[in-house]
């Protein structure tokens, strides 16, 4: 009878796995080779990777090798075989991340189900299965669910090492953050504080042994992150530049640690808060998903960790709060280093996302299994921050009643759930009654089908998404985000004027973009005629405005015009650093010596830098209307004058 129990315990195991990955394939791998190569930067950068050994181990945006990416080389060498394999499409861009994304809800699983059983370890694969912001990120071009998948991955080395006392997995765990390293630099090493605590609580061997393997995993990190920026730095002759930055060291922590994430300013549309991911347009993405389960279960780490981990409990009893504390202190770090960032991207929250679902799942399912356990003051907190959870939902949803009638049913759904919850909990039967029993059973089947409604909303958000793709700039950047306006401040909130200029920037970086790919495929053989009819022997095909220009029109030329030899790109202006890349004395000079015929250049260039407008007034000739571009469009198309004609 038992070994029967057990089978069909089994089995259920099994189909909720099965459901698990259904959902993450699903979700990630429908219509993938739809939409945009995106921005172009990454994308031109991995192409380039399979052009020449020099390229692959010095990954530029430009077939030259002359400027080296503002990111490590391993997403490059991935996405770059697999552009080698299938060619430059855009499935061969977002297959890497499609496989990344669901290995991380794999992964998720594994380690929860290692720790807090089946039950938990299906809501938190569940939850990251669907959720809106992870989705997106696993099917766009970006590093992010790379770096996640390695993270996890490190984690669960971490995981077995200390459950089976072997120091082997304790080193490839370590070898596997420095590989997160090379993936995206500092966002590979989120959790690396909490990782550190968890292995010293759950260390098994004596001081002088424990410091002995600390020393030994951390060399290993230092190796394994360090090997690549050390020997770029010791060739340095090999290249001319690294993009935004002076050399390999200050790419790594000036433009990537001190720069993005402390007064680095771009593209920002709101009024800035540090709880922009609640309040912005990021509630739907990330929100909903957040509040109010992620806080329930970070509660409920809060609440189980010191009396685990003070007490002379074995470690086994010790892990499950521990690796608790991982997800909490992720989420804290990206708390503190994303939201007050002046650069609000949604590809830094993307990294917190497993954490949050895993905190989602401890405390969507600690509410309904161990809350008997909890103490008063503990269980009355829960329940409120699942009534104002609940209440922010719905008004998160009501927001985007205007693109499907469903939301204002989800959203009403929401607020009765959160208005009767408080009444139900007032007439609950306590404990003395002989009905106790029965009233617990009906709460928890009350309490699954508020979490069913929370789950419900992240995956309408997520089916919204892959069914109604954005054709504007977000849609083909790769965040098919919805087309909602979210408030983020008082109507008479006046905007600095670093945020306007911000503002600016980010128009700048998107204008290649929100080009038609088939006028700036006309506008690129249009260029090439008329290098050819120059007898072809300037060294660049044109100059651009900018980096994500010159990468957008380097892979376009790859993907839609073959043909065209992958001539170098010059680019003129930093749209980030609002720094000279090219100055106006080197550029004339350039043109002077035949190497350059061609400036490709956005339209707001004139606001962003009026001088390299008055020059290109002086110098060259709009040919915009000839080059197929529309003149009202965003890109212009200007040829130099010959030297005699320039004022």
């Amino acid at each position: 009878m038992l070994s029967v129990k057990t089978t069909s315990i089994q089995r259920i195991e099994i189909l909720g796995v099965l459901l698990v990955i259904f959902l993450a394939v699903s979700l990630r791998f429908y219509g993938l080779d739809r939409g945009y190569s995106g921005l172009g930067i990454y994308s031109a950068t991995s192409l380039n990777t399979g052009t020449s050994l020099h390229n692959w181990f010095f990954p530029s945006i430009f077939i030259d090798g002359s400027i080296i990416a503002d990111k490590p080389p391993l997403f490059f060498w991935i996405q770059g075989l697999f552009l080698k394999i299938l060619g430059p499409i855009n499935l061969a861009l977002r297959l890497p991340a499609a496989l990344c994304g669901t290995s991380c809800v794999v992964l998720l699983y594994l380690i929860l189900r290692r720790t807090y059983g089946v039950l938990t370890a299906f809501a938190g694969g569940l939850f990251l299965a669907i959720a809106p912001i992870d989705v997106n990120f696993s099917r766009g071009v970006f590093l992010e669910p790379l770096t996640t998948a390695l993270i996890l991955l490190a984690i669960f080395m971490l995981l077995i090492g200390v459950e089976k006392k072997q120091v082997k997995f304790i080193y490839i765990a370590s070898a596997v953050i420095g590989i997160a390293f090379m993936a995206k630099l500092w966002q590979g090493l989120l959790p690396v504080p909490a990782l550190a605590v968890f292995v010293i609580i759950l260390r098994w061997q004596a001081w002088g042994s424990f410091l002995k393997t600390a020393t030994v995993a951390f060399v290993i990190f230092i190796i394994t992150a360090l090997v690549w920026p050390t020997l770029v730095w010791l060739f340095d002759s090999q290249y001319d530049a690294v993009m935004h930055s002076e050399n390999i060291w200050d790419m790594i922590f000036g433009w990537n640690l001190f720069d993005r994430f402390g007064g680095l300013q771009y593209g920002s549309t709101h009024d800035p808060s540090w709880f922009w991911f609640l309040t912005g347009p990021m509630q739907l993405f990330l929100g909903i998903t957040f509040i109010p389960l992620a806080v329930l279960g970070g509660l409920k780490t809060v609440y189980d960790l010191p009396g685990k981990i003070f007490s002379k409990t074995s470690s086994k009893e010790k892990l499950v709060p521990c690796i608790g504390f991982i997800w909490l202190m992720w989420l804290l770090i990206c708390i503190v280093g994303f939201g007050g960032a002046t650069v609000r991207l949604s590809s830094y929250w993307a990294s917190a996302v497993p954490a949050i679902c895993a905190l989602s799942a401890i405390g969507m399912v600690g509410l309904i299994k161990d809350r008997q356990k909890h103490s008063q003051w503990h269980r009355a907190m829960s329940f409120t921050v699942l009534i104002v959870g609940l209440l922010y939902v719905a008004n998160a949803l009501s927001n985007v009643v205007p693109l499907w009638i469903g939301y204002k049913y989800l959203s009403y759904m929401c607020l009765l759930s959160a208005i009767t919850l408080p009444i139900f909990l007032f007439f609950k039967p306590g404990f003395d009654s002989t009905i106790y029993s029965k009233g617990e059973r009906i709460l928890n089947n009350g309490l699954l089908t508020i979490f069913a409604l929370i789950l419900v909303s992240n995956l309408s958000i997520t089916f919204y998404n892959l069914t109604n793709p954005r054709s504007d700039t977000l849609g083909r950047i790769g965040f098919d985000q919805m087309p909602v306006g979210f408030g983020g401040g008082s109507s008479d909130y006046k905007v600095d004027s670093k945020i306007e200029r911000a503002r600016l920037r980010g128009t700048v970086i998107t204008a290649i973009v929100r080009t038609e790919p088939h006028d700036l495929t006309e506008a690129i053989e249009y260029i090439y005629r008329g290098y050819k009819e120059g007898k072809g022997s300037g060294r660049y095909l044109m100059a651009t405005d900018s980096y994500n220009t010159a990468a957008k029109v380097a892979y376009h030329t790859a993907e839609y015009s073959p043909h065209i030899p992958r001539l170098p790109i010059l680019p003129i202006y930093s749209e980030y650093q609002d720094t000279w890349i090219t100055s106006l004395e080197d550029l004339e000079e350039i043109s002077e010596e035949g190497d350059l015929k061609y400036i490709l250049t956005s339209k707001d260039m004139k606001t962003m830098n009026f001088g390299f407008w008055t020059w290109l007034s002086g110098n060259a000739e709009d040919v915009t209307i000839m080059s197929g571009l529309p003149f009202t469009g965003e890109i212009r198309v200007f040829r130099l004058l010959e030297r005699g004609s320039r004022n």
